[in-house]
């Protein structure tokens, strides 16, 4: 049997409920967990800055992975950063502009938008609690770590397959994070590392690693733990590549796992769990 000793989960249609909550006893469980000697981590999209004030009774509890690996934060301390080159991002904004999409550049202490797409604050302020807009994208020489694009129509894989895949796929790490976002960050950024760097500073191997998650973002994070599980609700073209399957989001299905976990005290073994094939 394996020992686990870190655990990681996404956070849109995985750990959060379909309100975009976190799950009844989520507190509890995480506490509990660290009384077993496994540590909790938020793997998200979302900044750093986000993820903080989203947990604030918990931030000596758990790490936190921010900008799909581009940032990991652990006891007060960022363990691992990766900022994008200003040419870089400079060239993905007008790339985004030309194509008609909308930009959001991720900085380390803000989100820059362009003051044209406005109009989709709200979205926006759901993952950035911290919204900057500028005339141009172009003209910003800040400290970054992923750009992103928004897609209102909710085409990101269509646009990431024909504009942003082509383009940055080869040079960057690029992935399609949801229905209407496409992410970039540096090439070998990722969820992946991101739990490997965690791994490491605790002294863990992929036996001792577990995680959620359920889209093409998660896929590096899910292929990386040896539990790693898909949630019922995610992209059916993962099922092939992830160890197992966890209940649906709606469900409470990381919260369902966690709780068979804890039962027992943190041994487990391939087969207490559901194959995702």
């Amino acid at each position: 049997m394996d020992r686990i000793g870190l655990i990681a989960s996404d956070m849109d249609y995985t750990l959060l409920d379909e309100h975009g909550q976190l799950p009844p006893g989520f507190e509890e469980m995480v506490l509990a967990l660290e009384q077993k000697g496994i540590l909790f981590a938020a793997a998200s999209g979302r900044p750093l800055y986000t993820l903080e004030t989203m947990f604030p009774a918990l931030r000596g509890h758990m790490a936190l992975i921010g900008d799909n690996g581009g940032v990991v934060w652990w006891q007060g301390e960022i363990l691992y950063k990766s900022l994008m080159p200003v040419a870089d991002y400079r060239a993905m904004a007008r790339f985004c502009r030309e194509a008609g999409d909308v930009g959001v550049l991720c900085g380390l202490d803000s989100a820059y938008v362009e003051e044209q797409h406005r109009s989709f604050d709200r979205v926006f302020r759901q993952f950035y609690t911290r919204v900057c807009y500028v005339d141009s994208l172009e003209q910003l020489e800040v400290p970054a770590d992923k750009f992103t694009i928004y897609l209102p129509g909710n085409d990101a894989r269509a646009a990431y397959d024909a504009r942003y895949g082509p383009a940055y796929g080869r040079r960057f790490s690029a992935a399609v994070a949801g229905e209407c976002w496409v992410d970039i960050m540096n090439r070998g950024v990722n969820k992946g590392c991101a739990l490997e760097i965690l791994g490491r500073r605790r002294g863990l191997g992929p036996a001792s690693l577990m995680a959620f998650g359920d889209t093409y973002n998660d896929a590096e994070m899910l292929r990386t733990a040896r539990y790693g599980f898909l949630m019922a609700n995610g992209s059916r073209e993962l099922r092939a590549s992830v160890p197992f399957l966890a209940p649906p989001h709606w469900d409470h299905g990381v919260m369902q796992v966690l709780k068979q976990v804890l039962r027992q005290e943190g041994l487990v073994c391939p087969e207490d769990f559901v194959s995702a094939q």
